[in-house]
């Protein structure tokens, strides 16, 4: 029947159901558009080609720099007595290093430790007992004038009595940078060398460098000596710094044709 002749209250509760079943089905879309999964698209980002290689070179140079680990190490039947005994021998050692030329800032504190020293009870039962304490106290000096490295252990080791200790020496080159310009040159020759060997087995063309990083490492044998010296010493210790071999490495990633 049409809506014209309808009496008002039959229209108004049709547009009304009309209104509700409206909402209903955009109530319906909204949820089915929730429910779909979402779809991210990834654009790949394109692979390199090209050819990677690594070339390397060494320097052999001369140190010119000494780093001396020289400590103290007391032990007493009380923590302030190791304490002060330890002090006095590294007070005599630092006193002799300076009037040998070291300055303050070649003067480095390492390590200082204190620990119990134990001693077992008879027939080794129980608790152990502390019968001690022994104090540690390492300086690492950098000496700057290899020819007067001997004597200035030397004159440390004099003035520490039997209380120092040579844990170690080293010899390095104090800026390296200097000798690393060539050994640069002669790895990316390499690395160039090596890519060309590459590309003629694979029938293609090497092309410029695209990309170029380095790496550089420095090594050499340590020189390590211990030592405990009491009573006077009549030979200068023979220090041999020898060669440190600078190695410097190179990654090379070249364009293909």
């Amino acid at each position: 029947m049409p809506e014209s002749i309808l009496a008002p209250t039959s229209i108004t509760r049709r547009r009304a159901l009309r209104g509700l079943l409206g909402g209903a089905v955009a109530v319906a879309a909204l949820a089915a558009l929730a429910c779909t999964p979402k779809t991210e698209v990834t654009v790949a980002a394109p692979q390199q080609t090209g050819i990677t290689v690594t070339g390397s070179a060494t320097v052999a140079v001369k140190p010119d720099i000494a780093r001396l680990n020289i400590g103290v190490q007391t032990t007493e039947v009380t923590v302030a007595g190791a304490r002060n005994s330890a002090a006095e021998a590294m007070t005599k050692v630092q006193a002799a290093l300076k009037q040998k030329g070291i300055a303050d800032k070649d003067l480095q504190t390492q390590n200082l430790s204190i620990t119990p020293q134990y001693a077992n009870n008879p027939g080794g039962t129980g608790t152990p007992t502390i019968r001690g304490y022994q104090v540690s106290n390492q300086l690492q000096v950098t000496v700057r004038n290899l020819d007067s490295a001997s004597e200035i252990l030397d004159a440390a080791v004099a003035a520490g009595g039997n209380a120092v200790r040579v844990n170690g020496i080293s010899f390095t080159v104090d800026k390296p940078e200097q000798f690393l310009s060539q050994a640069r040159e002669e790895a990316v020759k390499n690395a160039r060398a090596r890519a060309e060997v590459l590309a003629k087995a694979a029938g293609v063309t090497l092309g410029a460098a695209r990309a170029i990083s380095e790496s550089t490492n420095g090594s050499v044998p340590p020189l390590a000596r211990t030592a405990n010296a009491g009573g006077a010493m009549d030979a200068a210790t023979p220090l041999n710094p020898g060669e440190q071999t600078l190695q410097l490495t190179v990654s090379v990633l070249y364009d293909i044709q």
